[in-house]
């Protein structure tokens, strides 16, 4: 039977899956804010499943990859203007 938690991980690698597709389709899709929002989404749908069976690794990629995500889906809000890092 399947669990909420079940639930929550196969939805967050789902729209991990979708996302990563999506950009191999269309590459300019990564530059949209829907992009950046369900990637941040499924990390913490991810994040959630975790809390029935803790993995420190995946918390942590899962963690880091939505910081990316919200900086991405920030950045999107903002205009995204690129820093040139010389």
């Amino acid at each position: 039977m399947i669990t909420f938690y079940d639930l929550f991980g196969l939805l967050g690698i789902s729209l991990s899956i979708f996302c990563y597709a999506r950009v191999q389709w269309q590459r300019d899709y990564s530059k949209k804010l829907s992009y950046s929002l369900l990637n941040l989404i499924s990390a913490v749908f991810l994040a959630i499943s975790l809390l029935n069976n803790w993995n420190l690794a995946s918390f942590i990629s899962n963690s880091i990859w939505g910081l990316i995500s919200a900086y991405g889906f920030c950045r999107c809000l903002c205009g995204g203007e690129r820093l040139d890092v010389k």
